[in-house]
């Protein structure tokens, strides 16, 4: 019971917060002194630019939008050269834009460049939206990167990352000066998906060695690499059950599993999740979704049933239209948390004791309970948490799993409500299932 007490739970992140978001950190981990995993994959060779006539340097008097013109073209040919030398293991290349003896933007370079090789990167198709931005200080200029990206696999449904870098005119040309995770308040006007821009990749801001299994791809911070193969090991046997419990058409392509350490945990993806969460899993494109988990949680005693919960969000959330709504949360963690009670060998329910300490706080006249606040204590999110299991279990004992799931589907992907969700999967209103699952609950 107090061993249960210290753990903080777990977490689905939903579009409205990512969109809410606001802020983020700017600082960097500094690269430390690792090799990437020798193996990488057959680079796909990014898409060919539209050849157009290359515009002259233009004079000091020049007006702005010439000048404008111009960088624009020296970017995109430097995102050529950087995508190729990535693709091909050049860091040379990779790196030829960089400004000389910035030894700041040297470093940074490195640990993107053998971060994204560790993670076996085959596509990464950079392209700046709109115009490079002029800063106060004259020939500086800010641009806002999109890149098309994918990791071990040659192709893999549309991922998007954002960024924004940096750039000075010198003598030799225009050179990068450096990164920084793109402002959340600017938008991002050619972003296919518009939940990507508020967000901060885990290979953008911290040096990651990764291992990919048959399901999975897993990366830690190079200062956990000793744990690698045995937390790649199960995220695999989490991917396969979460496998068994797939929401709609096909199968998941590759779960992405990021494990964060404490300074990461607070500047990946939006840097907000609850003082009660775990692991997150955070939309990043129309049928992706990423997982990331703290490092600390991942004890021998919890790792499995935080990754299975995890990756159970991945393969039921793909393509929905309800992600985050409140009315559907207990249905959304009540089925990551039966999902990942089906592992092998587990036997009860750790949050049980949970649910008798809401319950005398209330009646539970609906299973249609609200999220915990960011700042609840364990106890109330493990209430919470333990409502929307008991809920889903009971769903699946009463009307089976090809019902609940479709259920599951038609409230939560579908949007459709939870009536109509009802009505369609069970045959009845949801008002009457809703009062079975609670009267089930209440007499546990």
């Amino acid at each position: 019971m107090i061993e249960d007490l210290r753990w903080r739970r777990l977490a689905l992140f939903s579009v409205t917060t990512l969109l809410a978001a606001a802020g983020l950190s700017a600082c960097q981990d500094s690269p430390a002194p690792a090799t990437a995993v020798s193996s990488a994959p057959v680079p796909v060779a990014p898409s060919p630019d539209v050849t157009a006539p290359a515009l002259p340097r233009p004079d000091p008097a020049a007006p702005q939008s010439e000048v404008q013109a111009w960088v624009g073209q020296e970017v995109r040919a430097a995102f050529k050269a950087q995508t190729e030398g990535l693709l091909t293991g050049d860091f040379d290349r990779f790196a030829g834009a960089a400004q000389p003896g910035d030894k700041a933007v040297l470093a940074e370079l490195q640990g993107r460049f053998r971060t994204l090789r560790s993670l076996q990167v085959t596509r990464f198709e950079q392209r700046i939206d709109g115009q490079p931005y002029a800063l106060p200080k004259k020939g500086t200029w800010r641009v806002v990167h999109i890149v098309d990206h994918c990791f071990v696999d040659r192709d893999c449904a549309a991922d998007e990352a954002v960024f924004d870098s940096f750039w000075v005119e010198t003598a030799a040309g225009l050179r990068l000066t450096g990164f920084r995770p793109h402002d959340r308040k600017a938008l991002c006007s050619s972003c296919q998906s518009y939940w990507t821009h508020p967000m901060s990749r885990p290979w953008e801001t911290t040096e990651l060695v990764a291992q990919a299994g048959a399901r999975t791809l897993l990366a830690v911070p190079v200062k956990y690499r000793n744990r690698l193969t045995e937390l790649s090991r199960r995220a695999e046997k989490a991917a396969a059950i979460a496998d068994h419990y797939g929401v709609g058409d096909g199968t998941v392509g590759r779960y992405l599993v990021f494990v964060a350490d404490d300074a990461s945990w607070k500047r990946w993806y939006t840097g907000r999740p609850g003082r009660w969460v775990a692991g997150q899993a955070l939309p990043t494109g129309p049928a992706r979704i990423e997982v990331e988990v703290l490092a600390s949680e991942l004890t021998s005693g919890f790792a499995d049933e935080l990754l299975t919960h995890e990756l159970a969000h991945v393969s039921t959330l793909r393509g929905d239209s309800y992600y985050g709504r409140d009315d559907v949360w207990f249905l959304v963690e009540g089925m990551a948390d039966y999902v990942q009670k089906q592992r092998p060998g587990v036997d009860g329910y750790r949050k049980r004791y949970a649910l008798d300490t809401l319950l005398r706080k209330r009646p539970l006249r609906s299973v249609s309970i609200k999220p915990p606040a960011d700042d609840a204590s364990l106890l109330d999110a493990d209430g919470r948490y333990a409502v929307g299991f008991y809920a889903v279990s009971f769903l699946f004992k009463k009307y089976g799993k090809a019902k609940t799931l479709q259920f599951f589907q038609g409230a939560v992907q579908y949007g459709i409500g939870l009536d109509g969700a009802s009505q369609s999967a069970f045959g009845k209103p949801w008002a009457t299932v809703d009062k079975e699952s609670a009267a089930h609950i209440r007499a546990l």
